[in-house]
């Protein structure tokens, strides 16, 4: 009996091991962030030199944007409050929601203010589960979703914010 317990106990203790290796991998572990230029932080990859295109250029004239990776700047709207693992970029009524490629990093659910990112644009339907379940994540009503939504995109390998002021 002793023995049988024994080996129930290390197999458990192997399925949660292998589990939480595995829930891990979808998962960033939130990283402290690098120091940029003038007191910057940046998230995931170094950002590449050269100037940015603005949040309204790059959703006015998506389709010009679409092929290959390119910095994009605006103000940061909305961080994701369950991980920080999205973000939404914007200038007054344009917007693209910013994902972080592969989950590889984090941001803090309390950022605000200026940001850069790099990554690919694309123009995405999000079914209504899935709009909901990011209403939820960004602690709006998801009730108020009703439909697919059509959203601009950014798939990110870089983040940097900006210092305030």
């Amino acid at each position: 009996m002793k023995l049988k317990l024994t080996l129930l106990c290390s197999g458990l203790v192997f399925a949660l091991g292998a589990y939480a290796h595995d829930h891990g991998k979808n998962h960033a572990t939130p990283a402290p962030p690098s120091s940029g230029a003038q007191g910057q932080s940046v998230f995931g990859q170094p950002m590449p030199a050269g100037p940015a295109i603005s949040i309204v250029e790059a959703v006015d004239n998506n389709q010009k944007y679409l092929a290959g990776s390119h910095k994009i700047s605006g103000r940061i709207a909305k961080v994701c409050q369950s991980e920080g693992c999205w973000m939404v970029l914007s200038d007054g009524e344009k917007s693209a929601r910013v994902m972080f490629t592969d989950h590889a990093f984090v941001i803090p659910t309390d950022t605000q203010g200026a940001a850069e990112v790099y990554g690919t644009l694309s123009v995405k339907i999000v079914d209504e589960k899935t709009a909901r379940h990011l209403a939820e994540d960004a602690r709006q009503d998801p009730s108020k979703v009703v439909g697919d939504l059509r959203e601009v995109r950014i798939s990110a390998t870089s983040v940097v914010l900006k210092p305030a002021g």
